[in-house]
């Protein structure tokens, strides 16, 4: 188990390997895993429609299940599980992932990011395009603070969204919002160690609403999966409660 203080992980659910923009195949992230004392690890590669960075396509999820399935022997102390970090590609909340490889995934995870094939011209010139400059332009930013959010919120009430990746990085949200739809549709936040952002918000809209935090790595190389202690000092200096992170130790 990771620990900082009294705050202890017991598994990193978002991790990145060779089959997306990783540097590390699902054996080493495993097995870097164990040596930071993490009982469950989670392979959660990008999706198809991340332009550079994604998985070939949708079955890669599958792939990535079998060869997970061929190697756990090797790691017994280890529960490993397979997701996918699910880009968010329409305004109403669409991902950019089928249902029949939604439903055979261990976790979901849904998330803003800037670079992706979008569903629509609409989507493409009201939703992608914009958020690319969102920071150039103040009145963009208020629109698409607004566009955001609801797409997030969005996302979580029409998907089984095990928790919402790196809420705030480089593009806004309105996290009193998605806090709130998270808490109703036991949706978790996360608090990503792996990117540089203000995550104090996330943890006082968490805290205002009832939602649940997920501390996580977003490693993409083995030597940092597991790294979480930013995490746990950020929780424990807001008196954040451990049982309301879903990979802490309570």
């Amino acid at each position: 188990m990771r620990s900082c203080g009294t705050i202890r992980f017991f598994a990193d659910y978002h991790t990145h390997t060779t089959y997306s923009d990783g540097r590390g195949t699902p054996a080493e992230n495993i097995q870097a895993a164990l040596l930071k004392g993490l009982e469950v690890l989670a392979i959660t590669d990008h999706g198809p429609k991340n332009i550079g960075t994604g998985v070939a396509g949708p079955d890669t999820f599958l792939a990535i299940k079998k060869e997970v399935a061929a190697v756990a022997g090797r790691f017994p102390d280890v529960k490993v599980l397979v997701g996918a970090e699910a880009a968010v590609t329409g305004r109403d909340g669409r991902l950019e992932l089928p249902g029949r490889i939604i439903e055979q995934l261990d976790l979901l995870i849904a998330g803003l990011h800037p670079y992706y094939l979008p569903d629509s011209l609409g989507d493409a010139l009201h939703f992608t395009l914009p958020n690319l400059v969102v920071r150039l332009n103040r009145s963009i930013w208020a629109r698409m603070h607004n566009t955001n959010t609801k797409a997030l919120v969005g996302a979580v009430h029409r998907y089984p969204v095990s928790f919402i990746s790196h809420p705030g990085l480089m593009m806004p949200v309105e996290l009193d919002e998605l806090a709130r739809a998270c808490a109703i549709r036991e949706t978790s936040l996360e608090v990503n160690t792996g990117h540089n952002y203000n995550k104090e918000e996330i943890v006082h809209a968490a805290a205002r609403w009832g939602a649940k935090l997920v501390v996580n790595s977003d490693a993409h190389f083995p030597a940092t999966v597991g790294n979480l202690d930013e995490g746990a000092a950020l929780l424990e200096r807001l008196n954040f409660p451990a049982e309301m992170v879903i990979n802490a130790v309570h």
